[in-house]
């Protein structure tokens, strides 16, 4: 009997392994995401991954990895033994890669993508508010600010007409909060934000809310543009910067690695911030240097390390910005610390409940503090959750939006229900609601939400406006990118 001498082709071997691991690597990724952003993979691949949550990154790594050598190998195998397999390797590997490459290309969009960002437009140049330009009027005494960024926090979780998975109001300390103080909604009642490009991942969503610009991936810009070095968005200007001139002290925590994502290069070059992150926290002491939990620490601590950096800034004769981001209610499934019950059945919305109790607990300790009189308050979603299992059965056509509240505004809004508006907003509404006057209430692309003025949202609607921010800006390449011609 003639031994059967098949060999198969490194080629065909190392297409065919490529095809398996993009399928399952699609997979996963549809599996953990709500969504796929293809400018937020892009972005994660120019900037820093230092601080990333290595569970989550082994868990892509080891599973994509041994179902795509597994598939790889059974393939293999049935080519030894099968004389069609054999004979066509190579042809049936190309067509397992062009298989994985079209799932993926559906899965995230990629030929509006590719479309959008090859398409010139002169919107952004057109409708940018240079905030070097703008006229500011601060008033004689200069109100403190807390800006609290909620990781994931949306209005979704207290309305139970968005579908199965919400079957009571997840969050009602937080729901009670914007009832009773400010809240922009894009309904009549509780709503919120809308969620645009360049906006969608905590890093973006932080730096759009501060800077009235979503973050555009620029395929030639330099990787230090995003973070990756000293810059972020180097042409941009902050409320941290505007601060800064006015003589506030700047304080960032986070429960986390600040360098991840470039979060430490944003705020340090826009606004000298002082960074608090689980690095500088076991520099000092503060946590045991063998401490990691989650992504660094839970929130619960990170309160505590919130009260003692406002009554030391409180301390000081100048005023503050404290800006601080939240990390429990992460996808996912969130992160349940000790202080999580087991009110209902799924992880999420137990880690959701606790953390609604924790900001309103924080919220009640600064009102009982000295400062809180001369201080506004401003509680934001950074982003929509990308929870996929959490949402799996939700209404489809339900609009989500990102939450936000403001306590203690000097100032009185216009029109707070029944408002079409971005998170990119917040910029502008943020030094309103400390008293600050803005002539013509713009900044960036946002506009002051305590005025009457038209939001671009308003204004566009949302699918022309999502689809002009996408599209490439030689404005924004120049502009806020700082790229050379």
């Amino acid at each position: 009997m003639k031994k059967n001498t098949y060999k198969r082709p490194v080629a065909a071997l190392v297409i065919l392994l490529l095809g398996n691991l993009l399928f399952f690597l699609t997979l996963w990724l549809l599996s953990k995401y709500d969504q796929v952003y293809l400018d937020q993979m892009v972005f994660q691949l120019k900037t820093s991954s230092e601080g990333v949550h290595k569970d989550l990154a082994s868990s892509a790594a080891v599973r994509v990895g041994l179902f795509g050598i597994v598939a790889t190998a059974v393939e293999v195998f049935a080519g030894r033994v099968c004389k069609f397999f054999r004979k066509r390797a190579l042809a049936l590997a190309l067509a397992m890669l062009v298989c994985s490459v079209t799932l993926f290309g559906a899965q995230l969009d990629v030929l509006a993508y590719v479309e959008n960002i090859s398409t010139e437009s002169d919107f952004i140049e057109d409708n940018y508010v240079d905030p070097k330009q703008a006229k500011l009027h601060f008033p004689k005494e200069k109100r403190n600010l807390i800006y609290i960024f909620l990781e994931s926090m949306e209005n979704t979780f207290s309305d139970t007409k968005a579908g199965t998975p919400i079957t009571a109001d997840y969050i009602p300390e937080l729901t009670m909060l914007a009832q009773k103080n400010v809240s922009f909604s894009n309904t009549e009642g509780m709503g919120g934000a809308l969620s645009f490009s360049g906006t969608t991942w905590t890093a973006a969503a932080m730096a759009a809310q501060t800077c009235g610009v979503p973050v555009k991936m620029e395929m030639a810009a330099d990787e230090d543009a995003y973070g990756a070095g000293d810059d972020f968005l180097p042409g941009a200007v902050s409320i941290g910067e505007i601060l800064e001139k006015q003589g506030y002290n700047q304080t960032l925590l986070v429960g986390s690695d600040a360098k991840f994502h470039g979060r430490e290069a944003y705020f340090t070059q826009h606004g000298n911030y002082e960074i608090v992150d689980i690095n500088s926290l076991k520099e000092e002491g503060r946590l045991p240097q063998d401490y990691m939990v989650w992504w660094g620490f839970e929130d619960e601590k990170l309160f505590t390390f919130a009260k003692e950096e406002l009554t030391r800034l409180a301390g000081e004769k100048e005023p503050f910005n404290f800006t601080m981001l939240t990390v429990d209610t992460h996808f996912p499934d969130g992160y349940r610390c000790l202080r999580c019950g087991n009110t209902y059945e799924e992880q999420y919305a137990n880690v959701l409940y606790c953390s609604s109790k924790q900001v309103y607990e924080f919220v009640k300790w600064i009102q009982k503090q000295p400062f809180y009189e001369n201080t506004t308050i401003v509680i934001s979603g950074d982003h929509l959750t990308m929870d996929a299992a959490f949402l799996d059965e939700m209404d489809e056509n339900y609009v989500r939006t990102v939450y936000n509240c403001i306590i203690n505004a000097p100032v009185t809004p216009a029109r707070e229900k029944n408002r079409q508006f971005a998170t990119f907003d917040m910029f502008p509404t943020t030094l309103a609601a400390l008293g600050v006057e803005i002539e013509g209430d713009r900044l960036g692309l946002g506009t002051n939400l305590f005025s009457n003025r038209e939001t671009l949202t308003e204004k566009y609607g949302y699918d022309a406006l999502d689809e002009e921010l996408q599209k490439k800006s030689e404005f924004y390449n120049k502009k806020i990118l700082e790229m050379e011609e």
